[in-house]
Order: C-alpha cells, then structure tokens, then sequence
C-alpha cells in the first residue's frame, strides 16, 4: 500500500511525470493540452492513492489512470486518439536521424521518408491496435501490464498487437 504522503506522492510523480506527459502529448497533439491533462492524471493519482491495493505494479496503476482519463477527454472533444511509436532501435535510429540536420542529406530525406510511412500506417491502424504498440514498444509495458491497463486478457493484447505489427510491416515493406 503506498501511503499518501508528499514524499511518496513526490516521488511517484518523479517517476513517471514525464512517460505520462509523453501519452498525453501523443493524444491531445498540443503541448499546453498534454501538460494541463497531466495535472489532472496526477491529481486523480494524488486522490487514489491511498486505494491503491497493490494488486498490480504502480506503473499498471499510474498508465491505466492516465489512459482512462485521456480516452474520455479525446472523446468529449470528437478526437480519435493518435499514437505513433518508436519501437525497435532501428526505427528509433530512423527518428533521429530524421531530426537530425546535420546528417546526410540523402539518408535524411530517407528516414523522414520512413517515419511519415510509418505514422501514417500507425493512423490507419483501429485505435485498440495502435494503444497497444504504444504501451509496447513506446512504453515498454510488459503483456500482463498492458492487460490490466486496458483490461483486457493477455491473448487479446499479443493478438493486437500481432496484427498491428503485420499490418505495418506490409505497409512499411510496398
């Protein structure tokens, strides 16, 4: 059980402040919006804290919280929610080098190439395939914590994300 006192609350929003800032970025598009969403998810973690049974790790708990929150802000507003995920070292090292201007421009022009195929695959995807590369790839959850982040079972999440994975690899790939 955490207690909720301004050390442990302190603490916990040092460790994960800026993973929840970086979902809520992600959702809500604008910087302003993502950081007054990420008051609110610290103040509703704030006002559950001494709920928190431990039934799941911290993480699960903080994730599941923001995700809730996010989905019905983006829904009042009529906004699908977008994501769009670094995953693997290769398609990391294609971001920054995308970003890069100083890199090669022909290997630039390549990787902006890559990463706009990539994130127009990743709004294709129905939202449910694109949360759980997110999680994965982007947040590095495990099977089980994304389960209970989206409640959902564990074969569900390896199905989604299985066929999110296959869906943009054709993508990428033609």
């Amino acid at each position: 059980m955490w207690h909720t006192g301004l050390v442990e609350f302190d603490a916990l929003y040092e460790r994960f402040r800026r993973p929840v800032w970086r979902l809520a970025r992600r959702l809500t598009e604008n910087d302003e919006e993502a950081l007054e969403t990420t008051q609110e998810i610290f103040l509703r973690v704030w006002r559950g804290l001494d709920g928190f049974r431990g039934d799941s790790k911290i993480s699960t708990w903080v994730f599941q919280i923001a995700w809730n929150y996010l989905r019905a802000y983006r829904r009042k507003r009529g906004r699908q929610l977008q994501f769009v995920s670094v995953g693997s070292e290769r398609a990391q090292e294609t971001v920054e080098i995308a970003s890069d201007p100083s890199a090669d421009p022909e290997r630039r022009t390549a990787a902006i190439e890559s990463v706009e195929r990539l994130e127009t695959a990743l709004r294709r995807l129905p939202e449910h395939h694109r949360v759980v590369v997110w999680l994965r790839d982007g947040e590095e959850l495990s099977y089980e914590e994304i389960s209970r982040v989206l409640d959902v079972p564990i074969g569900t999440v390896r199905s989604r994300l299985a066929r999110a994975r296959t869906a943009l690899r054709d993508v990428m790939e033609h």
